[in-house]
């Protein structure tokens, strides 16, 4: 391909421990297309890398998720605990079944509008980002809308653009929509590797709250984290927003790396 390469998808491997994945992929249908195996998530413009897949396999025995560039690099980064410790987490929640949560949500008359973000939190306790995180950041930001949080906190964030964008470095239009965004995190609040998927409902805060009183709630932020039972040594997290028309996309001008 002529010209430099620029990150074309990235795809969250899941292990399918008694139908994890299916029961997953079931759940974000309307958000997304199937092929197999393979799960696309929709975007909020054709033109947009990088594309986000889900991909669940019953012979993976581990999460990971694989970055993969227009001339064929790849480079995959195990979600898993490298730093030999163990902390717990500050926050108390519960744990609900994927198919607690689609009960729920059918009840109440609700289906996923939209996926904001999918990402990755890895656990580090040595001060600045985790190595991995690091060496992504080397990688990815000449290739994709790599930005960093605008806070300060070692929460990176890929926002989907053109391969013009991408490529040229041109002026990025920062009041678009621009779904599905990438998240790569590195976190010392506790020791267990977290997958999270950040997505929109139809429904306000207090009802998401009322739905799912077991989760962890977030009433500054105005969200809902549903840590999913699985089989798996990390978490896998459902967050919960309500349905805005307004992306926020622009809260990462002047950010990008």
């Amino acid at each position: 391909m002529i010209g430099p390469p620029y990150l074309d998808h990235v795809t969250v491997k899941l292990p399918n421990k008694e139908g994890f994945g299916d029961q997953l992929l079931s759940l974000f249908r309307q958000v997304g297309s199937r092929d197999g195996l393979l799960f696309e998530f929709h975007r909020s413009h054709a033109d947009y890398h990088p594309r986000l897949f889900l991909k669940s396999e019953s012979g993976v025995s581990e999460a990971g998720v694989e970055f993969t560039l227009s001339n064929g690099q790849t480079r995959t980064v195990s979600i898993e605990n490298t730093t030999g410790l163990e902390k717990k987490s500050p926050h108390a929640y519960g744990y609900t079944t994927l198919k607690e949560v689609t009960s729920r949500l059918e009840s109440a008359g609700l289906s996923i509008s939209a996926l904001d973000h999918l990402g990755f939190n890895l656990p580090w306790f040595e001060g600045g980002l985790h190595p991995q995180i690091a060496f992504l950041r080397s990688l990815l930001s000449p290739a994709c809308l790599y930005h960093r949080f605008p806070t300060g906190e070692a929460w990176d964030f890929i926002l989907p653009g053109t391969r013009d964008e991408i490529v040229s470095r041109n002026s990025i239009d920062y009041s678009l929509i621009r779904r599905p965004k990438f998240e790569l995190v590195s976190f010392e609040k506790a020791s267990k590797p977290l997958i999270q998927m950040e997505v929109l409902l139809p429904a306000r805060y207090e009802k998401l709250a009322k739905l799912f009183p077991e989760s962890l709630h977030d009433p500054h932020i105005r969200n809902v984290w549903v840590y999913l039972q699985n089989g798996f040594t990390i978490d896998v997290c459902l967050v919960l927003n309500p349905v805005s028309e307004r992306d926020w996309s622009d809260y990462f001008e002047g950010c990008r790396l």
